[in-house]
């Protein structure tokens, strides 16, 4: 036996002759080191219920947000609420404040002030401001924040000041500085590069950023106050790249990620750093640009899990969940329980930072998770690995494979219940990943039995090789690589 590059970067999209690779549930972590391997396999971490929210509490949340590592805000159906941790983990969140918005479902929008002495909340069709002083919230209106328009489905704030899109044009509003209650009129500007409507702002590095159908441009402060325009057109910052699926925008690792549109109408999935805006995973564009694929509706959210940031976008429509590794590139899908035939979505919909953690809210319920190294169920949910290999080949010639090895974390069976003697599936496939021979199951060891070895044996002869892994149970999943034993011709250099 000898190892062999099994596992690849790859994902199936335009044809499985190219490659049929796939990961489930799983990503890449490089080693420096090279100490068994260039690079390993984890499993994705799962969600342990953190607290519940919402009233009432089987309303998934609408809008999240942690301005400061104690500070907790939530939308559900139409109630606006400040919380606090329960006193027992995966209880009741402490209601402190609340207040009812016009509206009971759809994604909102909320920001904060440097202070949080405000939080501005947009749905779409109103605005409201939470104070956190008074821990009141009210409706803005129009006799005092002349600066705002109904309508607006997205708000930041950039250097004190609030800012949102006024829908259905290319302009965007400012409010006065730390106060969204008040502003005026002529502080509304336009979207200066391209003549294009506006869907979404946002800030990144301390510029604004206005997202348009077909462009985006950034605007830095410039120190002027309302009734003045406080921002300014940063030149040759425009670039033809529109906003996909308002939603979609997540921040992680000082970048902001997004799902967006070429100047051709190509949807890609892009890492915006400073005024660079990257593509991450062409095989995966290809996906989400075949005809049928509803986009519009994406969701995303991000989290860190050691030195490997992570973004996850969500297409509802189409219940279809992908994960981004932004220190790798290298992506994966990501789902909720063990579906292998129609695709599933993964359980997360939204993120926030608070108390020293990220939050990952439900889309079906009030549930707010956290994710965790050492669970290995979405809260009670079963989780499938899926791993489908590079194909194996030998100059184009007729081969055998004997023995094909998986050098895995073993031994780590749970104390009772399923996974008490966990085991890893197999499948082979001779014909690039089309279909699959009958699955073979090979114990991965019982708690303490680490010398157990996974290996799988008399695959015949073929001149392609492709193998699909799973794995069910809720036990630690790693894989550091693997070997195969091959008889035939010598390949062909």
């Amino acid at each position: 036996m000898k190892p062999f590059p099994l596992f690849g970067s790859g994902v199936v999209g335009k044809s499985m002759v190219v490659t049929r690779q796939r990961r489930v549930n799983a990503y890449y972590e490089p080693r420096p080191d090279g100490d068994k391997s260039k690079v390993v396999i984890y499993g994705t971490p799962g969600l342990v219920l953190s607290m519940v929210v919402g009233s009432p509490l089987s309303t998934p949340v609408r809008g999240i947000l942690g301005p400061t590592n104690s500070s907790l805000y939530v939308v559900t159906y139409n109630q606006f609420q400040s919380l606090s941790a329960p006193s027992v983990a995966g209880g009741n969140a402490v209601v402190g404040a609340s207040g009812t918005i016009g509206s009971i479902t759809g994604q909102v929008s909320m920001a904060a002030n440097p202070s949080v002495s405000q939080i501005l909340i947009v749905d779409g069709s109103s605005g409201y401001v939470f104070n956190t002083s008074t821990q009141v919230l009210s409706a803005l209106s129009s006799a005092t924040a002349l600066w705002f328009t109904a309508g607006s489905k997205t708000c930041t704030n950039v250097g004190g000041y609030f800012v949102t899109e006024n829908a259905g044009t290319g302009q965007f509003a400012v409010s006065n500085i730390n106060d969204a209650t008040t502003g005026y009129a002529l502080s509304i500007a336009t979207a200066a590069a391209y003549p294009d409507i506006l869907v979404a702002v946002d800030q990144l590095m301390g510029n604004l950023i206005l997202f348009g159908q077909q462009h985006l441009e950034f605007w830095q402060p410039v120190g002027s106050t309302p009734p003045s325009q406080p921002f300014q057109l940063i030149q040759s910052s425009p670039l033809k790249w529109g906003l996909a699926a308002v939603f979609s925008r997540g921040h992680i690792d000082n970048a902001l990620v997004a799902l967006l549109q070429s100047e051709a109408g190509t949807r890609r999935v892009c890492r915006i750093d400073g005024y660079t805006i990257t593509p991450i995973s062409e095989e995966i564009d290809y996906i989400i640009n075949q005809n049928g694929f509803y986009y519009s509706d994406a969701v995303a959210l991000t989290y860190q899990r050691d030195k490997h940031p992570f973004y996850q976008i969500t297409f509802p429509t189409m219940g279809r969940s992908f994960l981004f590794d932004l220190s790798t590139n290298i992506p994966c899908e990501t789902q909720t329980g063990l579906s292998i035939g129609p695709y599933v979505r993964h359980q997360g919909n939204l993120s926030a930072y608070y108390n020293g953690d990220t939050l990952i809210t439900d889309y079906e319920s009030g549930n707010v998770y956290r994710m965790d190294d050492n669970t290995f169920t979405d809260n009670g949910t079963a989780i499938l690995r899926e791993i489908i290999t590079k194909h194996a080949l030998k100059g184009f010639n007729r081969f055998r494979v004997p023995q094909l090895y998986l050098d895995m974390e073993t031994g780590v069976g749970t104390s009772s219940g399923q996974g008490l003697n966990p085991q890893v599936s197999l499948e082979c496939s001779k014909d690039n990943g089309r279909t699959w021979l009958q699955a073979r199951l090979v114990p991965l060891g019982a708690t303490g039995q680490f010398v157990t070895r996974v290996n799988f044996r008399r695959f015949g002869m073929s001149r392609v090789f492709t193998w699909r892994i799973r794995m069910t149970d809720p036990v630690k999943f790693v894989i550091t690589d693997g070997a195969i034993q091959t008889k035939g011709r010598p390949e062909t250099k």
